[in-house]
């Protein structure tokens, strides 16, 4: 639900097919504006977790396996020779049994994470949905009225506005032309486009589209269809929900886990060292390497989209290499790229430059 908004005008574009619809609204400062677009229906959604656990929730759950490992090494350090025989023993007595209570929730979690894995009939692949799309969408709501809040007041351009009209009209161009898609067909998508001079878009979980103006003044139609497309396949793939289903999977499997076991057998300042590496590693190796991994996808997906709109497909390379060249990186850039969220400006050119003959064999088929 949009909270009161204080902007002179908040603009959004409206356009309705028998097949698709982009809903929107204008908003004055007097009125209170609700979220028209419906929720996704989506399978096995009694199975599926509240959108709940947050990165502040997670860090809470860290510190709290960090002071319960350290009570526990204090308390065994406490505990006398005899003692210490006599629990080894008891362990030793029931390892069968605890092997077997380990197996069988280790076996829960498994059968739980197999059905909450989904198939990707676009790109054949098995993804894993943990969470509730409406409770996503909505947590996406509440995002979109606080920037909203934030940028009306001065950064909104009008339904009126040559630029809104053409991004709209893009915007348009490629649901259209890809409304056989169901996660196209079954929302309403908004448009909103931001007078900064900041050369980005992005995407909400709810459909709200963001473009702004330093993108559009930098970009040609062709370019900017692809890029719109790279932001409409973000949603269509449900990365949010997928990037949240990894992350926890992750967190609760291996380093709530590793964290408990570093707690307990080490030093607490040997403790803390280890587990702030472990962290490292896991924000490299996993956190960063997904999101670039949705990236490619995005780009993979959104060109796709824009190549059944009909534009012309090598502009997406094209427009890569020109940020390349105005975000020349640092010296030693190339040393960190393993550092980033994004692939790099010219990756991201080689990449799409490689998919070109086989999204025109697309074209063709949609008799571009």
């Amino acid at each position: 639900m949009f909270t009161r908004l204080l902007s002179r005008n908040v603009s959004f574009l409206q356009i309705s097919t028998a097949k698709y619809s982009i809903s929107s609204y204008s908003c004055k400062s007097s009125l209170v504006c609700k979220t028209p677009n419906p929720m996704l229906k989506i399978p096995k959604k009694t199975l599926q977790l509240k959108n709940h656990v947050c990165q502040t929730s997670r860090r809470f759950s860290l510190l709290l396996t960090v002071i319960g490992g350290m009570t526990a090494r204090r308390w065994w350090l406490e505990q006398t020779p005899d003692m210490k025989r006599k629990f080894a023993d008891a362990v030793w007595a029931y390892r069968q049994a605890i092997c077997k209570t380990v197996a069988i929730g280790l076996g829960m979690i498994g059968t739980f994470l197999l059905y909450s894995m989904e198939l990707d009939p676009r790109r054949q692949l098995w993804r894993l949905f943990i969470f509730n799309d409406q409770m996503i969408e909505k947590k996406a709501d509440k995002e979109v009225t606080f920037f909203l809040d934030a940028m009306g007041r001065c950064c909104l351009l009008s339904v009126d506005h040559p630029t809104y009209k053409r991004v709209a009209g893009i915007t348009s161009r490629i649901l259209y032309a890809n409304s056989k898609v169901e996660l196209i067909r079954n929302r309403k998508w908004h448009v909103v486009v931001l007078d900064n001079p900041m050369v980005n878009a992005f995407v909400m979980a709810n459909g709200f589209i963001f473009v702004f103006t330093g993108m559009t003044n930098l970009a040609n139609d062709d370019q900017l269809s692809i890029i719109i497309g790279h932001e409409l396949a973000h949603c269509i793939l449900r990365h949010i929900n997928n990037f949240n289903s990894i992350m926890l999977v992750v967190h609760v499997l291996c380093m709530l886990p590793i964290t408990a076991l570093l707690s307990i057998a080490l030093p607490f300042s040997w403790a803390l060292l280890t587990i702030s590496l472990s962290q490292f590693i896991f924000y490299v190796g996993v956190k960063l390497v997904r999101r670039r991994f949705q990236e490619i996808e995005a780009d993979r997906v959104g060109l796709e989209l824009a190549a059944n709109a009909c534009v012309d497909v090598t502009q997406g390379y094209r427009f890569w290499e020109i940020m390349a060249i105005l975000n020349e990186p640092p010296k030693h850039f190339w040393q960190f790229w393993w550092m980033q969220t994004h692939p790099t400006d010219i990756s991201r050119a080689h990449y799409l430059f490689s998919l070109i003959p086989e999204v025109k064999e697309l074209q063709e088929l949609a008799g571009c």
